[in-house]
């Protein structure tokens, strides 16, 4: 059974099935990724600060037009970061913008949320949103999660380094239900997939080999959600 590496922006080649988040919408960036692998695309709030309104409007523009391309598996990331708070409403904007787009597309949508749980779940009430999401490096409680799953169903929280430098994800890995979780590298350096899939297996008490095979269930699922 492969690892699933669901968010990753492409520092380790590993055996498996690997959901490459472009870092840039640069068309050398997007060259990379006309092939047969999987990647995700979309706004991040961060480059609220570092790209005019005129720009961000353009990569509207090529995520629209690379919903046409088989290989875009889900849209994002995108979401609320309030540690950036002087661009906190063009995020929310961008957000919603992203949230349309998933639902009419039916891709996926790929959350970045920083410090805004109480911002998401008011969305999720307004929005009320049908295609999958997924939490990547989830940093919340079992409360949050369990709000966020009364609203939507169709929920996954994604772990990576924060097995290795957290013990409230430590402990929260092992509340929640595995046919939720999702593990990835994200942009750190040190560990590769295989090693996030080690941490999981010590938190949860869930062999390797099982792991992977609930962790590729969970990725079934998930496509076919869409």
């Amino acid at each position: 059974m492969s690892f699933i590496d669901i968010h990753t922006h492409g520092q380790f080649s590993y055996e498996g099935q690997n959901i490459i988040s472009v870092k840039s919408l640069s068309d050398k960036e997007l060259l990379d990724h006309n092939s047969d692998g999987m990647f995700s695309a979309g706004i991040h709030p961060w480059w609220t600060l570092d790209y005019s309104l005129e720009e961000l409007e353009n990569f509207k523009k090529k995520i629209i037009d690379l919903c046409r391309n088989d290989s875009l598996f889900a849209l994002g990331e995108t979401g609320l970061d309030r540690g950036y708070k002087e661009t906190f409403d063009l995020q929310k904007e961008l957000f919603l913008w992203h949230i349309e787009l998933s639902e009419k597309e039916e891709l996926p949508l790929v959350i970045h949320s920083v410090r805004s749980g109480s911002d998401i779940l008011e969305i999720l009430k307004s929005q009320k949103p049908q295609m999958p999401w997924i939490f990547h490096d989830f940093r919340g409680n079992m409360e949050l999660v369990s709000s966020i799953t009364k609203l939507h169903p169709h929920v996954y929280f994604s772990f990576g380094i924060s097995l290795d430098n957290s013990q409230t994800i430590r402990e929260l890995i092992r509340e929640i239900k595995i046919e939720k979780v999702f593990l990835e590298t994200d942009a750190q350096k040190h560990l590769d997939i295989a090693d996030i899939y080690l941490r999981a297996s010590e938190q949860t008490g869930l062999n390797i080999d099982l792991l992977k095979s609930l962790l590729f269930q969970n990725f079934k699922r998930l496509c076919n959600q869409t």
